[in-house]
């Protein structure tokens, strides 16, 4: 388990992180996967992506658009890219990973599997 100091925090050594990794969707029922590269976006932003997202607002396209970046941290797609070139389990799958639900899921099956122990 990584530990943070609340000083990097502060520091926003947290915010813009890249993380590089695979998402897996399928495609003319075929198993595909994507590497991608995306960022942690900062609370202020991800928080009002939130509250729209909760008022039945569709931010995945404009999430994923401000999330996936290249080696040096900048955007790759602009969100009416996303809305016009990536297909619905591309862009679950893509959401899932950047939005951070994917590493929700992957805790809770954890737990689970602790609990069955």
């Amino acid at each position: 388990m990584a530990k943070y100091e609340l000083s990097d925090v502060k520091a926003g050594s947290l915010v813009g992180e890249i993380h590089k990794d695979t998402v897996e969707f399928y495609h003319k029922g075929e198993l595909c996967e994507v590497d991608i590269k995306y960022k942690t976006l900062p609370f202020l932003e991800s928080d009002s992506l939130h509250k729209r997202m909760n008022n039945n607002e569709d931010v995945a396209a404009e999430w994923i658009s401000k999330a996936l970046v290249d080696e040096k941290g900048k955007t790759t797609f602009t969100q009416q890219q996303v809305e016009k070139n990536f297909i619905q389990p591309l862009a679950n799958a893509v959401f899932n990973k950047v939005w951070g639900l994917d590493s929700v899921k992957k805790a809770m099956e954890k737990t689970k599997g602790k609990k069955e122990s």
